[in-house]
């Protein structure tokens, strides 16, 4: 089996002609072909191709043991039958040839016939996609069933590149993605993955962050939670299925998720509230702190790709630390990805805290690449409020953390009595099978 990999291998390299070599029908498709692979190994779509994904992760960010390991890149025989490859060419020679005429983004090992991303991808790149993306609802949607007219259902009334379209007026357009859900209403049994419904919305992304950031001035149509009246308002024509002019409503996906977030918590605050209804905390002692006033630096106006890797590099600048004397020194940064405003606490007073403050205020600090609108010390109401909040969210951490204990108890008292049981019906058994055997001996 081993001897027949072998042979196949060799066989795959040595179909691959130089480039000389290739037919003018082969010529012709080189241009598409360049097209699909730029496309497969670009960022936005390896953020959404999980099998892509796989194939170009880093052992070491999937976890998988040395002994383990295997070669990073995509075979170009499993290129070739993508759908859209397959269209163009069935040779290996022509997917080679394109991605060695893209050397900026991709590599090419012959000897293995595998290709790969000049530049790795790593999870960090995983919600690069988020500055620089819409989120947009109101798609329209049409009724659909098999060939038999069976198995109704709702299906997308718009085609990407209509979306596409819309949205290239103001840059390339790196990606869009239509938004599907569970179907809840799907009986299946147990195992089997229920039926996907379109949702109505997509994401849209562009491949520069300026692109996106000149359509973000002429089409939002929803601005912090409320609507507004675009500049340009982007709208779906009718066609023969579709009636009427269809208008799109359209946010930052930031946003977006941001909204999801704060409904998420609203829901789990809620069903806390239930259950500290029904369940007595009183005796969860209180967690405080003796806080020292003016160790808190507050930053307003951070960018949409700030993340707090680009806050601790900022202050490794300022303090002429290393990332682990960050640590060592206990300076926290309170942020979370998506947020526009952040803090950085300090454990102890030092003129180290209002230097770094002035500094970002005055646009010598940067964080990532961007100055921050302000920033400044707190103190007064401003800084209690501040400490009242953060003890405030430890507390609920606690109190969250001895409700998961609680449910773990109680889940494992109802393990024990399912056990119980199980054994208590295992002796009957056994005892009604030996009385049945009595019964035949005799």
């Amino acid at each position: 089996m081993a001897e027949d990999k072998t042979e196949e291998a060799t066989a795959t390299t040595a179909a691959a002609p130089a480039a000389d070599a290739l037919t003018e029908e082969d010529r012709k498709a080189l241009e598409s072909v360049k097209e699909r692979l730029t496309f497969f190994f670009s960022d936005a779509n390896v953020r959404q191709d999980r099998f892509i994904r796989k194939l170009l992760t880093e052992d070491e960010e999937l976890g998988i043991p040395e002994e383990e390991k295997r070669e990073i890149g995509v075979p170009v025989s499993t290129l070739l039958r993508f759908n859209t490859v397959k269209k163009l060419t069935e040779k290996p020679a022509v997917v080679i040839q394109a991605a060695k005429e893209l050397p900026d983004i991709l590599v090419v090992d012959d000897e293995k016939s595998l290709i790969n991303r000049k530049v790795p991808f790593t999870d960090r790149l995983m919600k690069k996609n988020i500055p620089k993306s819409f989120y947009v609802k109101n798609l329209p949607l049409k009724d659909a069933a098999d060939d038999n007219g069976e198995n109704p259902r709702k299906v997308y009334d718009v085609e990407v590149d209509e979306i596409r379209s819309l949205f290239a007026k103001y840059g390339d357009v790196a990606l869009v993605k239509f938004y599907f859900s569970a179907d809840k209403t799907d009986k299946v049994e147990a195992g089997e993955k229920r039926k996907k419904r379109p949702d109505g919305a997509a994401m849209v992304e562009y491949q520069r962050k300026e692109d996106f950031d000149k359509a973000k001035r002429a089409i939002l149509t929803i601005k912090d939670g409320e609507k507004v009246t675009p500049k340009d308002k982007l709208t779906l024509p009718p066609n023969e299925s579709r009636k009427s002019p269809v208008d799109l409503e359209v946010l930052q996906l930031s946003e977006h998720i941001a909204s999801c977030q704060r409904g998420k918590r609203g829901r789990e605050e809620d069903e806390d509230d239930k259950e500290e209804e029904e369940e007595d905390f009183s005796d969860l002692p209180k967690w405080t702190i003796e806080w020292k006033p003016g160790c808190v630096i507050k930053m307003n106006g951070l960018p949409e790709s700030c993340d707090r890797e680009a806050i601790s590099e900022m202050l490794q600048t300022a303090l002429e630390v290393s990332k682990e004397d960050i640590r060592t020194r206990k300076i926290y940064i309170d942020f979370s990805r998506g947020q526009t405003d952040g803090a950085i606490r300090f454990p102890e007073v030092s003129d180290d805290i209002a230097k770094v403050a002035q500094r970002l205020k005055e646009g010598e600090l940067k964080v990532g690449d961007s100055n921050v609108k302000e920033a400044y010390v707190l103190e007064g109401d401003e800084e209690k409020k501040y400490w009242e909040s953060f003890i405030e969210f430890k507390n609920k951490q606690i109190l969250q953390r001895e409700k998961e204990k609680r449910e773990r108890q109680r889940q494992q008292q109802k393990n024990k009595k399912q056990k119980f049981a199980t054994a208590i019906g295992g002796v009957v058994s056994i005892d009604k099978e030996k009385i049945e055997q009595d019964r035949v001996s005799i």
